[in-house]
């Protein structure tokens, strides 16, 4: 089975941000001990002896909360070394999964998260049914949310999207409903949130520092990244994301992010 850990970023109402982003990691269940205890290490490194101390990513770049005590190069450290957790998970045992919502008038609020909920699950879906039939490993998909204030209407969007369907059909290959808890109690929730913060500092600023160390890990087949959807202003607005340009170049990221190319599982 594989594990959908979600976090979101960005405001989905208000004004001052022009993105919302859905953002997590599928984990495969025999790697979750392993991640878990790799952020655990950090903090030993970092902070021994304390509390288990909340890997938030804003917080950390910013200095907030605890954070606040923490120098500027250690709080660097610890961004960079959560990002290399990630990259280093050996395929096919994690893949990321993001939606970035462009708000319009039409398209904020509760509309925003329920579209990229949506989305996110047809992806998650997708990459489960490549896996039976391409690689006849045949997985099953849990969804684990970080607790928001739509976790509620959520646990119904995704009831219905398994039991009616999406946009694009039905979802296959989701078990049960989706699970909530607090991110501050959960290390994979903390990695769901490094994923979703740094997605959303790559669209809202065009600041690649911590999407690029993961960038990657996206969910992709010859060289298209699948797990990565930019839902813009318009449908055709140019755009040189890595989601966009991927789909016109495949096996390159575009200018975004200075990354070694995606290269296709075949050439791998």
């Amino acid at each position: 089975m594989y594990l959908l850990y979600l976090d979101e970023s960005g405001n989905e109402h208000g004004a001052a941000d022009t993105h919302f982003v859905l953002a997590g990691a599928a984990i495969f269940e025999r790697q979750t001990f392993f991640l878990s205890q790799a952020l655990d290490e950090i903090q030993t490194q970092h902070f021994p002896g304390r509390p288990p101390v909340h890997f938030r990513a804003s917080d950390i770049r910013a200095g907030r909360g605890f954070w606040r005590r923490v120098q500027q190069p250690i709080r660097t450290t610890v961004l960079n070394e959560v990002g290399q957790v990630i990259a280093n998970v050996r395929d096919p045992g994690l893949a990321l999964f993001a939606a970035v919502i462009e708000k319009t008038d039409t398209l904020y609020g509760e509309e925003a998260v329920y579209r990229a909920a949506e989305e996110v699950c047809k992806r998650f879906n997708t990459f489960l049914a490549r896996r039976r039939y391409e690689g006849n490993d045949n997985q099953r998909g849990l969804l684990i949310f970080a607790e928001s204030t739509y976790h509620d209407r959520a646990r119904r969007w995704v009831q219905d999207f398994r039991e009616l369907g999406t946009r694009w059909g039905m979802l296959n290959y989701l078990s049960d409903i989706p699970y909530f808890t607090k991110a501050a109690d959960n290390r994979l929730l903390q990695i769901a949130d490094y994923i979703a913060h740094a997605i959303f500092m790559l669209y809202e600023r065009r600041d690649p520092t911590l999407a690029q160390s993961i960038i990657g890990k996206l969910d992709k087949k010859d060289g298209i990244i699948h797990g990565l959807v930019h839902i813009k202003r318009s449908a055709s607005m140019w755009c040189e994301c890595p989601a966009c340009f991927s789909r016109r170049s495949p096996g390159s990221l575009g200018p975004w992010v200075s990354q070694v190319p995606v290269v296709s599982p075949a050439a791998r």
